[in-house]
């Protein structure tokens, strides 16, 4: 298979996806390799979700079998009447006056001099009426026209000279209900969300517009019929019938940001391709406005595929053991795994595979996007949700990283994140290291049971043969956020530790024997913070305090 035909991902590990341009072997969900397939390899990508799958809501006939989801033709579709489960995806709108449900308030861009440029809506892609659904509050529907919007910052010019960007924000809906109840009478929940602002050109052709599928239309399972490419290769990011909104990159010295109106708080962790993040919440009706500016990183991908004489070992005992696996391909054929960056055995296929592909990525591509994690530890899950509120964002532009927000260790105090990344870039330089922690400050005085007082915190980075790096930390408390910065460290699958101390009260000073006759003096100023260099043997550590921590000198 040429390496242009790129696949996305499977999403949720369930979508069926087939390329419109040429014809390509459908994604399997939970599928056994055998240890005889011609060839194995990988296809990792970011960003597969937006502009792959309208508005659509499916009816679930069995919830463990994807090929009785049949689409809903309406609110009193028989089929969805019957079933008791539903799911579906949204694509939100942009927020009117009038709006009662999630959707997009505003999207804007930061120049290299720190002005402001807000984007301007262009249009909705597709723009044909089949892809509308109007916002009906008695279900929790939000409103949604296409499948995203392109928008234009004037003169935030992308690699293509453009000043258009594709803007998509999709979240999973669903309901358990009973059998007999229509739909128009179901409240909908609102789950995973994914937001990303995509830089495009527009490319005239001749492209067909995405659709959902299930059985009934073609489908093995419920789904979408795929992406497109651009004549290069390029994937579009969105289509209509006529162009093709094909990806390019982020100009360089530009921050973006997005703020969302969400029908639901979130209280829990959102996970980003995002480089030095700021975060503001406010309520907003009975959920809450979210705005997040940032960088967008370089991520690196991974499409390729082995002979089965090449499969390393430590693959084998990973894959030929009976687990099931998204793939794509057939075994006569060869077989690619693909699955969610942060998705079982994802990390440690990417670190086993890595002779075969050189430790190299195939191509490393500029993003920004954010979407919501699940897991983590029971201490950051209760510190969390005492408020309901957002209670932080993990951002790396490692390929693979641990599912949810960094684990706490409460013998070491230590908040510890894992991810794994191609040592290399696609041009054949070293990869460079970002990772940013953003976490509410009553969360972290919860997980630490500290005061009010500032807090310092130290990062390090340990590679996977124990060795520790050296990377520039930069740690912040900013209007209820603690922001902590770690860059320039290495990959291939480092552990990332972060420690938060705070320092104790002085004690006072002992009274005098005799009193003082001298006029009393001013106090003197309470020692702040500053950036520090300690070390230890061969362990250096960059922190934000005012001593080194026990074991450690300062550096001269």
């Amino acid at each position: 298979m040429r390496a242009r035909k790129k696949k996305l991902l499977v999403l949720l590990a369930l979508i069926l996806s087939l390329s419109l341009e040429v014809n390509l072997s459908p994604v399997q969900a939970g599928a056994v390799i055998p240890s005889t397939v011609s060839s194995l390899g990988l296809d990792l990508r970011e960003n597969s979700e937006l502009g792959r799958m309208p508005t659509v809501i499916f009816g679930q006939g069995d919830p463990n079998v994807s090929s009785t989801w049949l689409i809903c033709q309406g609110l009193d579709d028989p089929t969805c009447t019957k079933d008791t489960g539903i799911f579906g995806m949204v694509n939100y709108d942009i927020c009117s006056n009038s709006s009662q449900l999630s959707c997009i308030a505003s999207v804007w861009a930061i120049d290299p001099f720190g002005n402001k440029i807000q984007g301007q809506f262009e249009k909705s892609v597709p723009s044909e009426s089949t892809y509308y659904t109007e916002e009906n509050a008695s279900i929790n529907l939000p409103r949604s026209h296409g499948m995203g919007q392109v928008w234009t910052f004037p003169g935030v010019l992308n690699s293509a000279g453009q000043d258009t960007y594709f803007v998509s924000v999709q979240t999973i809906v669903g309901a358990q209900k009973a059998s007999g109840t229509p739909l128009s009478q179901t409240k909908l929940w609102e789950g995973q969300l994914v937001a990303g602002i995509i830089p495009v050109q527009e490319i005239s052709g001749n492209f067909q517009l995405v659709t959902a599928k299930d059985a009934r239309s073609g489908g093995g399972a419920w789904g979408s019929n795929g992406t497109q490419y651009a004549p290069d290769g390029t994937p579009c990011a969105v289509t209509e019938t006529t162009y093709c909104e094909k990806t390019v990159e982020f100009p360089t010295g530009y921050r973006f940001g997005m703020t969302l109106r969400l029908s639901a708080k979130q209280n829990g962790w959102f996970h980003g391709r995002l480089a030095s993040p700021l975060i503001n919440t406010k309520p907003w009706k009975s959920g809450e406005e979210i705005s997040i500016e940032a960088d967008p990183v370089l991520v690196p991908s991974l499409n390729f595929r082995v002979p089965n004489s090449q499969i390393p070992d430590p693959v084998k005992k990973l894959v030929f053991n009976g687990s099931e696996f998204g793939v794509e391909g057939d075994p006569g054929y060869g077989i690619k795994i693909v699955d969610d960056l942060s998705g079982p055995n994802i990390m440690d296929l990417v670190t086993a595979f890595a002779p075969a592909y050189e430790n190299r990525a195939t191509t490393t591509d500029s993003y920004w996007s954010f979407r919501t994690l699940t897991g983590g530890s029971d201490a950051i899950n209760q510190c969390s949700d005492n408020t309901g509120d957002l209670a932080g964002l993990v951002t790396t532009n490692s390929l693979t990283y641990a599912a949810g927000p960094p684990t706490f260790d409460a013998t070491s105090g230590v908040l510890q994140y894992k991810v794994a990344s191609p040592h290399f870039a696609s041009d054949g330089t070293p990869a460079v290291g970002t990772y940013d922690l953003s976490i509410r400050s009553d969360v972290a005085r919860c997980l630490y049971k500290f005061t009010n007082a500032p807090i310092q915190a130290s990062i390090s980075i340990q590679s996977d043969d124990g060795s520790s790096q050296i990377a520039t930390t930069v740690v912040n408390e900013k209007d209820g956020w603690l922001y902590l910065s770690a860059k320039g460290f290495s990959f291939s699958n480092p552990t990332i530790d972060v420690k938060l101390t705070q320092q104790a009260a002085p004690a006072p000073s002992p009274s005098a024997s005799v009193p003082s006759t001298a006029a009393p003096s001013s106090s003197p100023k309470k020692a702040l913070p500053k950036t520090i260099v300690c070390v230890n043997g061969k362990v250096k550590k960059t922190i934000q305090a005012i001593n080194c921590p026990k074991g450690y000198k300062k550096s001269n």
